[in-house]
């Protein structure tokens, strides 16, 4: 290292922490479920340093660690609520409910509390000092205990938890080998698939943060709330299934049919300003297919030769409705707003029918058409129709 004064260069070092787990299990036949299960973790560290002539050695300034976390969760207990009429949320409500909980476990472990409580005005509860109902190191853990169905007692306390928690997706396709159903279907499988991710975006070490007993002793400037270990921009859940219910179809004649009902959240803390977001996502999808077979014909050249060329190839009809419902919702915290910034109902219908007319050449008909019925009232209806004719040309051999 130079020990030149005017060298500002950091020194650098990355870290990067990959789990991942994939396994199949096929307990009886034709039933698998396949299990994953992952966790990753980036940091990269940066500090300073300069040699100094007194004690004739480098000293380092201004260390800091920044990076991003994200692990497979279960928030499964939360994912079916209802909402009421004015988009109250009952696991919201819960979320605050556990904050002054939270905050006595979290101040009862600091050996730095002096045992002092400070009445919040706003929620009418008495919290802990150095840890209020907006402090980051409350916030986080009950945001997660919450939405994951948890008590208090169970939140999770780890910045960075170390346990990933499994995933799934599972398919059955042995319900056409019953007799039964055998003498209609060709095909039948049925599928469901749950995946659920705890992520933080970006996160940076507090420079202000001081620690005695392996605990935050330093209070923020106006605030009487400890100086947390790290800065969160934001943290967030992203939840889908995809899809909670599938079940496709193939009939002897042909005749294919496909279900689906999907449901996904993405939940968003942002500890800039106290603010839930909450996106759902609903859909239902309805498909047939029907391919007619060897389908023939002719066609007679153009300039009165007479020639007749004979075509034959199969078609494939295939009609896809679907209605899909969008909602996002802001919830503050430190106020009683429940409010919907956007969102809407699309219903959506999509129809082709495909013909290859030889090895390179295919023709395609189609419509579509999709409306929009927004939730909130400075967007307005709309529809979009989309139908023509293609033809395609492939020089592949």
């Amino acid at each position: 290292i130079s020990r030149d004064s005017t060298l500002n260069q950091p020194y650098l070092k990355k870290y990067q922490d990959a789990f991942v787990f994939r396994t199949t299990i096929e307990p009886v036949t034709d039933l698998k479920i396949e299990v994953t299960a992952d966790r990753n973790y980036s940091e990269n560290h940066q500090e300073y340093y300069r040699f100094a002539d007194s004690l004739d050695a480098f000293n380092s300034f201004s260390p800091t660690d920044a990076g991003s976390f994200s692990i497979s969760y279960i928030t499964w207990g939360t994912a079916f609520e209802k909402e009421s009429d004015d988009h109250i949320s009952e696991t919201f409500q819960r979320m605050k409910d556990l904050r002054p909980e939270i905050a006595e476990q979290l101040a009862r472990e600091n050996p730095n509390w002096n045992g002092n409580y400070v009445y919040d005005s706003l929620t009418g509860e008495s919290y802990p000092e150095g840890y209020g109902p907006t402090s980051p190191e409350v916030l986080r853990p009950a945001f997660l205990a919450a939405y994951s169905g948890r008590g208090g007692t169970k939140a999770n306390m780890d910045y960075f938890p170390t346990f990933p928690l499994p995933n799934w997706r599972i398919t059955y396709s042995g319900l056409s080998k019953i007799e039964f159903i055998a003498r209609f279907l060709q095909k039948m499988t049925v599928s469901h698939s749950y995946s659920s991710t705890y992520s933080i975006n970006s996160f940076r070490s507090n420079v202000n943060y001081v620690e005695a007993n392996g605990y935050p002793s330093q209070r923020q400037q106006f605030s009487s709330d400890y100086i947390p270990r790290y800065d969160f921009g934001q943290i967030s859940i992203v939840e889908q299934f995809s899809p909670l219910f599938g079940i496709d179809m193939t009939l002897h004649n042909s005749l294919s049919t496909r279900f689906e009902l999907k449901k996904s959240r993405n939940l968003t803390l942002s500890f800039a300003n106290n603010q839930v977001t909450e996106v759902k996502t609903n859909e239902l999808i309805v498909g047939l297919g029907y391919r007619i077979k060897s389908l023939g014909f002719s066609i007679r050249a153009l300039g009165g030769g007479g020639r007749k060329t004979r075509l034959e190839s199969d078609v494939d009809i295939k009609v896809d409705f679907s209605i899909r419902s969008n909602k996002t919702v802001l919830r503050r915290i430190d106020e009683d707003i429940n409010q919907v910034s956007a969102g809407q109902k699309i219903f959506s219908i999509n129809t082709s029918i495909d013909y290859m007319l030889n090895q390179n050449l295919s023709i395609r008909l189609f419509f579509d058409k999709i409306i929009n019925n927004p939730f909130v009232s400075n967007q307005y209806r709309n529809s979009t129709t989309n139908g023509g004719i293609s033809l395609r040309f492939s020089l592949s051999q």
